[in-house]
């Protein structure tokens, strides 16, 4: 008896030992990376990131089928994730010719399916399961910082790395690797209260610093969307503020005030609505890009509502609506875009109404989830992780080629799923509440 004193009992729901980590964190690390380039080496026939998550889902299937030991009823990520896939699956038997462009098309939105990998395995696995996914990802995190700043003080020697497929080992892309530099930044904020303050303040003023370095305006609003978020984490409890969060909101928002137009990115989303405060060049091709982008979306828009069947579902996946609808010609034809830099636009246009509605839901969902975590005060720090990477990915994505692609897609879902799982499992009632002792009270 005397052996067994001062060991925690596992959480109900969470078998003793139970100490893997959370089902796909390892692909998902490893996209977190390196991003796009890493996205592009192969492992076999398939990219790295598939086999990756391949692997994952079949090693769940293996030990789910094998496990002999009962859980707590566990909670799925939601109808709308399920919708989406149905709708996918619907669009794909449509398909007649070109199946390989189809597949690729596909690919974005069935993703999704992550979420349901993500949610089940977050339910299983025990605290320290949670803290070493944390660790991992943490790590990986703090590779791509490395690499990033090589890739920014040394763009020479970058230039004489390998390629990989169609993009090149260290090359950035801008967009997303800036929004990762502001989960980064996010989490090292957050670590301020485990000690070591200063290590966590250099991660975080590195990461933010990069950042800035880069040419990009959506990343640079991830980031600091991401510093905010964990700023108002820490607030306190029930969203009462405390005077350390209030002064470390003002130093936070001055320091973006003051460094941020002294910055490229800075520079260049002060051009959209200041064009005295930046250069002609810099004002030219901002405004330039977004007047692209306006008139692309507007075609797209336009093009699925001229046909009814369009309007409700969409072209579905392989023809290039892009293309056909002249939207790629202010972009760039013959860059291989197939995307007009708008998951919701993107959405629409290959699923239609019907698409956009369960998207649209589904976001809404999430960002609803993240405003709950938000009010309850500092969650744990896997729960903190999953905010700041679905908001600064969402972020990206509405002006980028972002969730289009496996590296956005794959981190998104896998965080996802675990909000709305862990969303969804606290709003349950609990057995006392559902259980009743007779017909009668049943039947109330």
């Amino acid at each position: 008896m005397g052996a067994n004193m001062g060991r925690r009992r596992p959480p109900r729901g969470k078998p003793a030992g139970d100490h893997r980590m959370i089902a796909g964190v390892v692909a998902v690390a490893v996209l977190l990376t390196g991003g796009r380039w890493i996205s592009h080496m192969q492992a076999g026939p398939l990219y790295i990131g598939d086999a990756l998550l391949g692997a994952a889902f079949l090693l769940a299937i293996w030990k789910s089928a094998l496990s002999a030991k009962r859980h707590a009823r566990l909670y799925g990520p939601g109808i709308l994730v399920g919708l989406l896939l149905l709708l996918t699956g619907f669009r794909l038997l449509a398909v007649r010719d070109d199946v390989h462009t189809a597949a690729r098309d596909a690919a974005p939105f069935a993703y999704a399916a992550i979420a349901y990998l993500s949610a089940g395995s977050y339910q299983k696995v025990s605290d320290r399961g949670r803290e070493r996914t944390v660790r991992l990802i943490h790590g990986g995190l703090l590779l791509h910082l490395g690499w990033m700043v090589v890739a920014t003080l040394a763009p020479e020697f970058t230039a004489t790395l390998p390629e990989v497929g169609s993009t090149r080992i260290f090359e950035i892309r801008t967009d997303f690797d800036v929004a990762v530099l502001g989960v980064l930044a996010g989490m090292s904020v957050l670590r301020f209260r485990r000690g070591r303050t200063w290590l966590h303040a250099s991660v975080a003023s590195a990461a933010l610093v990069t950042a800035l370095a880069q040419v990009n305006r959506a990343g640079i609003i991830a980031c600091c969307a991401c510093v905010l978020l964990a700023v108002m984490f820490r607030a306190g409890s029930n969203g009462r503020l405390t005077l350390r969060a209030v002064l470390l909101g003002a130093v936070a928002v001055l320091a973006v005030l003051v460094v941020l137009p002294m910055s490229p990115a800075g520079q260049r989303l002060l051009a959209l609505n200041a064009p005295g405060t930046a250069s002609s060049e810099l004002v030219e091709n901002a405004q330039g890009t977004k007047r692209a982008r306006l008139i692309a979306w507007e075609r797209v828009v336009t093009y699925t509502l001229d046909d009814p069947v369009r309007s409700a579902v969409g072209v579905g996946f392989g023809p290039d609506f892009l293309q056909l609808s002249n939207g790629d010609l202010p972009i760039g034809r013959g860059m291989g875009v197939r995307s007009p830099h708008n998951y919701l636009i993107t959405s629409f246009a290959r699923l239609g109404f019907v698409g956009l509605t369960i998207v649209v839901g589904l976001l809404v969902t999430l960002l609803t989830a993240a405003a709950r975590t938000i009010r309850r005060g500092p969650p744990d720090e896997l729960t903190s992780l999953c905010v700041l990477l679905v908001i600064a990915l969402l972020v990206v994505a509405m002006l980028g080629v972002i969730l289009e692609s496996p590296f956005g897609a794959a981190p998104f879902y896998w965080a996802a799923g675990i909000l709305l799982a862990g969303e969804r499992s606290r709003r349950a009632p609990s057995p006392r509440q559902v259980k009743v002792n007779s017909p009668q009270e049943a039947m109330v």
